[in-house]
């Protein structure tokens, strides 16, 4: 190769090189610049949290903030970063992150309408509605499970949320994350921001208060897998009753259904003791045509059906079915292994939960008109 031509390709890389340390100059001094105003702004947000400010040179000498702060018993760290985009533009993204008590496995994005993607990144879980007007037309909620995240944003969650809009909020496994596009210049809206990803985060202890709460009561003990994360986000209490063995599962029916609670009891009967009782929609319900004399309520409500009717029936009885009719549960099942009450939605209420016990464990019993062993 001639020597010119070396030298026209080392002149062409030092070029280069002289432009992109010009450019990281430039935005260097942007950001001091963003820093200066803002760093007042940060110190105002920390104390209205209760929080603490630090400023310094970064790892590479650019100007950076953080707030550390705790609030409802979640540790939260605030900070901010930039890149450098076209024609030496700095475009910055302010975070706030913090480790989550998440023993369902949610997985839940919120954030406003008009921010559609930003904030990105691909987050597997469909649209749905949290049931309140005012937030359902504000903000996009995605989710793994409706009904938990139905259980998870609070109307005090949701008001926080209206408080905190360019932020788009990521809970996924044990990991929350609040990003907003920019450098946050508003000390009351950043505030906001951190109030609300720490009430998302500590739903999720609220969650596990309540379990443990529940499993005290009912004289049972959490499953080994209660405040971890799984693919299917099940907890478990186990506990005793009438002598058998009695699982009480907050989770999911199957790997893609619903979110709810399932109260479980152990039995040994004949495939011909099969079962299953599916509450109707209320149309259906309203069709619904009347069975036996005592039975009106029931079939009204419920569609049974059974490999052996006769035997399902006397088991059934008045008071049973009056019980059912009342608890309202989405489907009660029975087959050679055990019989199962699923509650349609999360169930933590202690009075409800010992109500589908004695319903399940009356099925489950042993009787003179078997064959149940």
């Amino acid at each position: 190769m001639e020597p010119i031509f070396v030298l026209m390709i080392i002149s062409g890389i030092a070029g280069l090189a002289r432009c992109f340390a010009q450019a990281r100059q430039e935005a260097r001094r942007a950001a001091e610049a963003r820093w200066r105003i803002a760093r007042p702004i940060w110190q105002r947000a920390a104390a209205l949290v209760g929080g603490q400010f630090k400023s310094g040179p970064g790892q590479w000498g650019d100007p950076r903030m953080q707030i550390s702060v705790v609030l409802e018993n979640v540790a939260l760290l605030v900070d901010h970063d930039f890149e450098l985009g076209d024609a030496s533009a700095v475009r910055y993204h302010t975070r706030i992150s913090g480790t989550a008590r998440n023993p369902s496995g949610l997985r839940l994005r919120v954030n406003e309408q008009r921010l559609g993607r930003s904030g990105g990144g691909v987050f597997r879980a469909r649209r749905v509605d949290v049931g309140d007007r005012a937030a359902d037309g504000a903000f996009v909620v995605k989710t793994s499970s409706a009904t938990l995240a139905r259980w998870w944003l609070t109307p005090e969650l949701r008001a926080a949320l209206r408080a905190a809009t360019d932020y788009q909020l990521t809970l996924e496994s044990h990991r929350l994350t609040a990003i907003r596009a920019g450098l946050e210049d508003d000390a009351e809206k950043l505030a906001s921001a951190i109030r609300a990803a720490a009430l998302v985060a500590g739903r999720g202890r609220a969650l596990a208060k309540e379990l443990r709460a529940l499993a005290q009561q009912l004289g049972g003990h959490l499953s080994s897998r209660a405040g971890a994360s799984s693919s299917e986000g099940e907890v478990t209490i186990e506990l005793e009753h009438r002598g058998r063995r009695v699982t009480v599962a907050f989770g999911r029916e199957g790997k893609k259904g619903p979110f709810g609670t399932q109260v479980r009891v152990a039995r040994a009967a004949s495939p011909s003791e099969r079962f299953a009782a599916r509450r109707r929609t209320r149309r259906a319900a309203a069709k619904g045509t009347p069975g036996a004399p005592g039975d009106d309520a029931l079939s009204r409500a419920y569609e049974v059906q059974a490999d052996a009717p006769d035997r399902l029936a006397r088991r059934l009885s008045d008071e049973l079915r009056r019980e059912i009719v009342a608890l309202r549960p989405a489907a009660l099942l029975g087959d050679e292994a055990a019989v199962t009450l699923a509650f349609g939605q999360l169930e933590t209420g202690h009075d409800r939960i010992e109500r589908a016990i004695a319903i399940v464990s009356t099925l489950a019993a042993p009787g003179p008109h078997g064959p149940y062993r």
